[in-house]
Formats: structure tokens, C-alpha cells, sequence
């Protein structure tokens, strides 16, 4: 099972794209890319829910 999250479907314009084998694997590496690119270093509760809502799991 993978989990994937497009960033643009969380930030507009974003062309990164994520892939891993658990969704905390997935949430680290986002969360990097989020301070990295973004800006973003503090994951407040309304940041992780937009995430979260976004996560496809592919069989």
C-alpha cells in the first residue's frame, strides 16, 4: 500500500508530488517541503487536516 499527496492540491501551484509506504513517512517528507519551500515550519492543527484530507492511498 502507498500513500501519495499531490502539494498542489494543498498549495495552488505546486508541482511537488510525494510517495511513501506509511502515511508518517509521507507526513515527514511533506512536512519538510513545507518548511524548505513554503515557508511553513509550524504544522498547526488546520495545516495537518488540510494534508490529511488530501492523502490518496494506492493499492
Amino acid at each position: 500500500m502507498k500513500f501519495q499527496l499531490a502539494c498542489g492540491d494543498v498549495m495552488p501551484g505546486c508541482p511537488t508530488s510525494f510517495s511513501a509506504g506509511s502515511q508518517e513517512q509521507l507526513l515527514g517528507e511533506v512536512a519538510a517541503h513545507a518548511a524548505q519551500e513554503h515557508g511553513i515550519t509550524e504544522i498547526t492543527p488546520e495545516v495537518a487536516a488540510a494534508v490529511s484530507a488530501k492523502i490518496r492511498v494506492v493499492e
